[in-house]
Parts: structure tokens; C-alpha cells; sequence
């Protein structure tokens, strides 16, 4: 019996080491993240990190990881918790919309990344984030930010 006892728990200490430490759900606290990764995108709410030729982009809240989407360098989706990304879309469309239609359109938003000022955003399947400047209920800039390189794609504005 302690035979098999050893052995059984060779076999879990063999295969606990070839597990990540790195793969994060939904409920993990940030701060184990940001012990072992630095953001290289941090807006309010929503974090990026490249961890091992991948991306991860994260949502929080009150320091724990309520939704997230990983990326391979080439742009495809390797795992979403919680978020429906959404298509790759016109952004010209969304300039003078009511917030209102924006949110029947595109879904409740992945993250608020304002910080005072409440700034819609939204993860896209292609590991891009459309954000949208409002005031008085209505959109009046959007920006389109690519989440692998972190610069800007494109921006439009009143």
C-alpha cells in the first residue's frame, strides 16, 4: 500500500511541474499577474501582458480577474472567459451614436477604461480595442488601439 502510495504521488509531482503558472482565470487576484508580469498596456480596468509569445489582455475589478482573452502573436484567439468578442468593425459608424444603440450593437462593454471619466471599450477578435469617448450620452470619439503593439490604428473625433 505505501508502494503505490509513493508512486501515486511521484506521479502527481511529475505532473504538476509540467503545468503552467501562467494560465490565469477568471477569480485569480492581480497581484499574482503583476508578481510574475509587467502590464505593457494599463487602462484603468484593463491589462496587458506578453507572456511567453502570447498576449494576455485582462479585466478587473477590485483586484481580481473577472474576465480575459489570450492571443497568439498571429492575431488568433487562443481563450476568452467571460468576454464575447466582438467583430472587427468600421469605426466611423459609432461617431454622434446615442451610447444607448452602441451598447444594443455591440453588447454590454468588455471594460471601463476611463479613469474619472467613463470610456467604454471593447475587445475584438483580431486582439484590437475600440474605445469611445461620450459626453451627454453620445459618442464623440473613438479609437481604435492595437493590443499587441499598444499604439494607436486609427482615431476619429468631432
Amino acid at each position: 500500500m505505501k508502494r503505490i502510495i509513493s508512486l501515486l504521488l511521484l506521479v502527481i509531482l511529475l505532473f504538476s511541474g509540467c503545468m503552467s503558472n501562467d494560465d490565469y482565470i477568471k477569480g485569480d487576484k492581480m497581484s499574482e499577474i503583476n508578481n510574475k508580469h509587467t502590464p505593457y498596456i494599463a487602462l484603468n480596468t484593463l491589462s496587458a501582458y506578453e507572456i511567453d509569445g502570447n498576449y494576455l489582455v485582462v479585466v478587473e475589478d477590485s483586484g481580481i480577474v473577472q474576465k480575459l482573452a489570450e492571443f497568439s502573436s498571429e492575431r488568433k484567439c487562443k481563450r476568452v472567459q467571460k468576454i464575447k468578442l466582438i467583430k472587427e468593425v468600421d469605426i466611423n459608424q459609432f461617431l454622434n451614436m446615442n451610447v444607448e444603440t452602441l451598447k444594443k450593437m455591440l453588447g454590454q462593454p468588455h471594460a471601463d477604461i476611463g479613469s474619472g471619466f467613463y470610456i467604454p471599450a471593447y475587445i475584438t477578435e483580431d486582439a484590437n480595442l475600440i474605445s469611445f469617448q461620450i459626453e451627454n450620452d453620445i459618442v464623440f470619439e473613438v479609437i481604435k488601439r492595437d493590443l499587441i503593439t499598444n499604439k494607436i490604428i486609427s482615431q476619429i473625433e468631432n
